[in-house]
């Protein structure tokens, strides 16, 4: 669900700079898009590592089951 909300921000992100390149928007109505979207990706941002720091021990698992089927990789060749 956060990558929806990700991937929207930057879509509008990548439009206002666009619209401020081609000079079809001031720098002060540029500042007033861009500080609420930027928030907004900080948010989204401490909200997605909250939530894999809640998540640690799945990571801890699934990254020594990788480690396991790497070794028996490089030891099979």
């Amino acid at each position: 669900m956060s990558n929806k909300y990700v991937s929207i921000i930057t879509v509008i992100t990548i439009l206002v700079l666009l619209l401020l390149t081609t000079n079809k928007i001031s720098q002060k109505v540029f500042l007033f898009l861009f500080i609420p979207l930027a928030i907004a990706m900080l948010i989204l941002g401490f909200l997605e590592l909250k939530k894999t720091l809640k998540n640690k021990e799945n990571i801890d698992l699934h990254a020594s089951e990788i480690k396991t089927e790497l070794k028996n990789r490089i030891k099979t060749k």
